[in-house]
């Protein structure tokens, strides 16, 4: 899961129920944030889950939000993935699919089927990643 698309999830919830109170707003979602950041989901929802004492609280909009949390918490384990190396945003994710495939399946007057797709892409894939000679090795094994 996208850690910044997570963070909208919770500040959705914190718009809910702080409306204009901007400075609470921020002050809670900032420890959102932190929590987040750590890989302390659960945190976050019983945060979520504690603005129903408060009197902007909207259920329509908080109830959504926290099960969002509680369905991906496993995927949502951020400080562990950096620990591991692993990229916690789909930036990286979205460049490269404009790179692999924007770049060689967009071009003007170009149509393609769905398998001509996937051989270019599997190609284009092996020469973007410097696997072009293991990519040929795999192939007179086979």
């Amino acid at each position: 899961m996208d850690l910044y698309h997570a963070r909208e999830h919770y500040w959705s919830a914190g718009k809910g129920c702080f409306g204009n109170q901007k400075e609470k707003l921020h002050q809670w979602a900032e420890c959102r944030r932190l929590e987040l950041d750590a890989g302390r989901v659960e945190a976050v929802i019983k945060a979520i889950r504690q603005l129903s004492s408060l009197p902007g609280y909207n259920q329509e909009l908080c109830e959504p939000e926290m099960g969002y949390f509680k369905k991906n918490k496993e995927r949502m384990r951020y400080a562990e993935f950096r620990n591991r190396g692993l990229f916690v945003g789909s930036g990286a994710l979205e460049a490269g699919c404009r790179t692999a495939i924007g770049q060689r399946l967009k071009q003007s007057s170009m149509h393609w089927t769905v398998p001509g797709v996937n051989s270019i892409l599997a190609l284009r894939c092996n020469i973007i990643s410097n696997r072009w000679e293991d990519f040929w090795k795999h192939r007179e094994a086979a």
